[in-house]
């Protein structure tokens, strides 16, 4: 009927109320790998949701359209591990900017704030997005005095930190820690079981930095459970996943199969391409792409999603499993809104216009390690709650 219409009227431009969609992306090639999509296929959007996908929508059905045509058209990005609290660290970074050139739709602060800080993270930082906003809190806040003992100190926001997160379950995802002696010295163990403990009474995930030893990464691992991330995965520090030998631990697998999620977290010191290459021969694939993006990395070497995917890309993966771990998987560890990360009727239009592009092109590790690629994922446009940014 609506063809018929269309037609109908082909000598005459349809008023705005004729006009049954928002947006059409056209042309494009649909990837999705999370439902086994790849086909060459138009999207129609209405009221910030995909409402039909069909091998030609006309442009005139709808109030705009974009040409995707020689592009991917993907589920908008997910990135797990980022920092855009304009805390007093002064590490955030503001989303839209980044995601509009980046095809990040949805960015999870990976603990950038803590408990009594969650407030402004809503006021300040999610509710004036343009893109989607997640967030872990921090164990605990910064204002240590120095005269406290100090795991008495953390242990004493237990219940206003959880009590915190069930309050703003909306937004909040659960704890993170750093577990690492460089960066909680003596105490990473007593701040894992602390954290542990935590995560347990109010029913909350956990994401864990891994650094430095000590603890041992055993230690670690047992600590961890089902929807707990482990974040970090690829660096060459030793509280890290791969044995004297360069062989994935016994432990790290262990806790895999019990379902820890193992993210990439790029960041300033924490991906190492000869790291990540013995974890790769060893058979052991990221579950997500994160950057780890922050003021002190985003003109390099993180840059975007795209970068660190090229990256995952030059490595081995294939572009659907590097696309899975950078949409689908992570949008279930966020697990907050129904289809997210996906590319179907019904879902939040949250798209990725990505591109391949043919060329050399360096890339840099955290320890300022260089390759050259020959294809790098490129964005064309980021549409987000369907309205295209930038």
């Amino acid at each position: 009927m609506l063809r018929r219409t269309l037609l109908a009227t082909a000598s005459a431009p349809l008023l705005a109320w004729q006009r049954p969609y928002d947006l059409v992306v056209k042309g494009g090639q649909l990837r999705d790998p999370g439902r086994k999509l790849n086909r060459r296929a138009d999207i129609a959007i209405r009221d910030a949701r995909i409402a039909a996908i069909e091998d030609d929508i006309p442009a005139a059905a709808a109030l705009q359209s974009i040409d995707a045509k020689g592009a991917m058209v993907t589920p908008g990005l997910v990135d797990l591990h980022t920092h855009c609290y304009f805390g007093a660290s002064g590490l955030g970074i503001d989303p839209d900017p980044v995601g509009a050139r980046s095809g990040c739709t949805t960015w999870v602060d990976a603990g950038t704030f803590s408990y009594d800080q969650a407030g402004g993270f809503r006021r300040f930082v999610t509710e004036p997005s343009k893109v989607r906003v997640f967030g872990y809190v921090y164990l605990y806040p910064s204002n240590r005095n120095p005269d406290m003992d100090v795991v008495k100190y953390v242990r004493g926001f237990m219940k206003a930190t959880g009590d915190t997160i069930n309050a703003n379950r909306d937004i909040l995802l659960g704890v993170k820690v750093q577990i690492g002696s460089n960066m909680q010295g003596r105490y990473s163990a007593d701040f894992l079981k602390i954290a542990r403990e935590l995560c347990d009474e109010h029913r909350l995930p956990l994401m864990c930095h891994i650094s430095f030893a000590p603890p041992e990464t055993d230690q670690v691992m047992e600590a961890m459970r089902p929807g707990d991330v482990v974040t970090h995965m690829y660096s060459r520090h030793s509280l890290g996943i791969l044995d004297a030998a360069g062989k994935v631990k016994a432990s790290v697998r262990e806790a895999r199969k019990r379902g820890v999620i193992f993210d990439v977290g790029h960041g300033l010191g924490s991906f190492n391409f000869e790291a990540a290459k013995k974890a790769l021969d060893d058979g052991f694939l990221p579950d997500t792409i994160s950057t780890d993006i922050y003021n002190l990395n985003l003109n390099g070497p993180v840059f975007d999603m795209p970068t660190t995917m090229t990256k995952m890309l030059h490595l081995g993966l294939s572009i659907d499993e590097v696309l899975l771990a950078s949409t689908g998987t992570p949008a279930r560890v966020i697990n907050r809104v129904p289809l997210l990360g996906t590319l179907q009727p019904g879902a939040p239009a949250d798209i990725a216009l990505l591109r391949i592009e043919e060329g050399s092109f360096p890339l840099i590790d955290s320890q300022k390690n260089t390759v050259q690629t020959r294809r790098r994922f490129v964005c064309a446009g980021t549409i987000c709650k369907g309205v295209r940014l930038g």
